[in-house]
């Protein structure tokens, strides 16, 4: 009789472990790949605030120059970043800008001028 609740025992903690496991997986499927066009979506709707992108512009700007190289600037976060911008004052974004562009006005020296980027991309809605 004792040979049999432990086998129970044992049982049960499997059975809770495999269910524990399948409800993290379908949760971290859940959060993974079914957010990410919601998020997606918001994002190309809500426009970036304008003091932050400056910011961040920035930094980017600051770091870009510590690269030793022109293919190194040309490729940095400050010569790829695209911060969405409000033109028309909607509260829906409509244009992608670059750091640089006449919105954000970020000029970064030794930078700005390896970028290859358009300044100003239209959102389609």
């Amino acid at each position: 009789m004792m040979n049999k609740k432990g086998a129970e025992l044992s049982m049960n903690v499997i059975i809770i472990s495999i269910l524990v496991i399948l409800v993290l997986v379908v949760l971290a499927a859940f959060f993974l790949g079914g957010t990410t066009n919601l998020f997606s979506k918001i994002e190309q709707m809500a426009p970036d605030n304008l003091e932050i992108a400056v910011s961040d512009c920035q930094s980017k700007c600051q770091l870009a120059q510590t690269f030793g190289g022109d293919v190194a600037r040309s490729s940095s976060s400050y010569c790829r970043k695209e911060i969405a911008v409000d033109t028309d004052r909607d509260k829906i974004a409509d244009e992608m800008h670059h750091c640089w562009s006449d919105e954000i006005k970020v000029i970064c020296p030794g930078v700005h001028n390896l970028c290859e980027a358009e300044d100003v991309i239209p959102i389609e809605t």
